[in-house]
C-alpha cells in the first residue's frame, strides 16, 4: 500500500477548507487536459429552464437500479423527485431505488447490481477507482445558503453550564461522520481540523457508523456524543437544543455511475435527462414554498412536514454539474490523516469523472 508522504495537517486542512468553500456554485469547469470529461463529439447546448431537456423516451422500457443510503436526506431530492413526479417514466425508465450504505455501494456497482447512485465521495470508492473499478462521477451540484446549519452537532447534555463546548471535550467520545463509511467519509476533513485545534486527531475519538435519522436518534438517546447531520435532520437537532460545533462549509454530494455509462450510453443519457429536468423544474429557488414540490419531498423522503418548514436552504445546480473541483482537496486531507487512501497522489479528473452522459442529455 502506497501512502502520501507525511505533511503538516494544518496546511492540508487549510487547503481543503479554502478550495471546498470556493466551490459554492456546486460545480467547476473540468480540467482542460482531462479527456474523459469531454463528449466524444462536439455537442451544442440545448434549451435551459423548467421542463428541459425534453424527454426522449427509450424504444423499450428499461429497468434501472439506483440506491441511496438514507431516504430522509434532502440533497437526494433530484433522484427522489424524479421518481415521484414520473420524470423517469417519461424516458421509458422503470426506476428501482434501493437502500444501500455507501460502504457496500462499490461492490454492488461493480457487479452491475446498482447502476447509479448519489453519494458523497468515500475513500473506499476512490480506492476502488484507483484499483480499476469502472465507476465515474456523472453529475450532482448542490450547495447551501447561510440559513443552512448542516454540520457536526454535539448532544446537549455534554455542554458546559454556560452552553459552551470545545474540541478538547471530544476526547474519547463517540462521534459519527454522518455515514457508514466512518473515516472514509469526506466529512472527516472538517472533524480532523476541529480536533487539531486541541492537538487531538481522529484517533482520539471513537468513530461510529451512523447517519440521518439514526444518528439523530443516537444523539437523543445518548448513545452517540456528536455527529454530522444533513438536511433536513439538523433542524430537529437544533430545535431540541443540541449544539452545532463544526459547520460544514461545502457540499460534495454527487452522482456516480457504473458500467451502464459505456454499455448502455443511451440509457445513461436518459437517466441524466430525468435528473437535470427534475432539478430545473422542481428544485430552483425557494422550492419548498411550492405546495406540490413540498408534498413530493415529504412523501418521497418519508419525512415529517415540519422538518421541511421554512425557506429552502439547499441550492441545486440547474445544469447538474459534477463538483469535480471539490475532490482533490478531500483526497489530500485524507492523505494527511494517514491510513485512509491507498494511492500516492490525488486521482486525475479522467479517473473519477465522465461528463459525456450529462452533455449528451443537455445537448440540442
Amino acid at each position: 500500500m502506497h501512502r502520501l508522504a507525511a505533511r503538516s495537517f494544518v496546511a492540508v486542512a487549510a487547503l481543503a477548507a479554502t478550495l471546498l468553500s470556493a466551490c459554492g456554485d456546486g460545480g467547476t469547469t473540468p480540467a482542460a487536459n482531462s479527456t474523459a470529461n469531454q463528449p466524444t463529439t462536439a455537442l451544442s447546448a440545448g434549451p435551459t429552464g423548467p421542463n428541459t431537456p425534453a424527454p426522449k423516451p427509450l424504444p423499450n422500457e428499461v429497468t434501472v437500479n439506483a440506491s441511496i443510503p438514507f431516504r430522509n436526506i434532502e440533497a437526494y431530492a433530484p433522484l427522489l423527485l424524479a421518481e415521484y413526479f414520473g420524470e423517469f417514466k417519461k424516458e421509458n425508465i422503470k426506476i428501482n431505488i434501493q437502500l444501500v450504505q455507501t460502504n457496500n455501494l462499490v461492490v454492488l456497482m461493480q457487479k452491475g447490481d446498482i447502476d447509479f447512485a448519489p453519494a458523497a465521495p468515500s475513500a473506499g470508492l476512490f480506492n476502488a477507482i484507483a484499483g480499476g473499478a469502472d465507476i465515474k462521477g456523472i453529475g450532482g451540484g448542490v450547495s447551501w445558503s447561510p440559513a443552512n446549519h448542516q454540520g457536526y452537532y454535539v448532544r446537549k447534555t455534554l455542554l458546559k453550564p454556560d452552553g459552551t463546548f470545545s474540541a478538547c471535550d471530544l476526547k474519547g467520545k463517540k462521534v459519527s461522520t454522518g455515514s457508514a463509511t466512518g473515516l472514509g467519509s469526506p466529512a472527516v476533513v472538517e472533524l480532523a481540523a476541529y480536533l487539531k485545534t486541541c492537538n487531538l486527531t481522529v484517533k482520539d475519538v471513537q468513530i461510529v457508523p451512523l447517519g440521518g435519522a439514526d444518528l439523530l436518534a443516537g444523539l437523543e438517546s445518548g448513545s452517540v456524543d456528536a455527529g454530522n447531520l444533513s438536511d433536513p435532520v439538523w433542524t430537529t437537532a437544533e430545535k431540541n437544543g443540541h449544539k452545532l460545533i463544526i459547520p460544514f462549509t461545502a457540499s460534495i454530494t454527487s452522482y456516480w455511475m457504473g458500467k451502464i455509462r459505456t454499455e448502455k450510453p443511451d440509457v445513461a443519457a436518459a437517466v441524466l435527462r430525468a435528473l437535470v429536468r427534475t432539478s430545473r423544474t422542481y428544485l430552483q429557488g425557494d422550492y419548498r414554498s411550492n405546495p406540490e414540490v413540498k408534498a413530493g419531498l415529504v412523501k418521497s423522503m418519508e419525512a415529517k412536514e415540519e422538518s421541511l418548514s421554512g425557506p429552502s436552504s439547499l441550492i441545486f445546480d440547474p445544469d447538474f454539474k459534477f463538483p469535480v473541483g471539490n475532490i482533490a482537496p478531500i483526497e489530500t486531507a485524507w492523505a494527511g490523516i494517514g491510513g485512509i487512501v491507498n494511492f500516492d497522489k490525488p486521482l486525475s479528473d479522467a479517473q473519477i469523472f465522465d461528463d459525456r452522459p450529462r452533455q449528451t442529455a443537455v445537448s440540442a
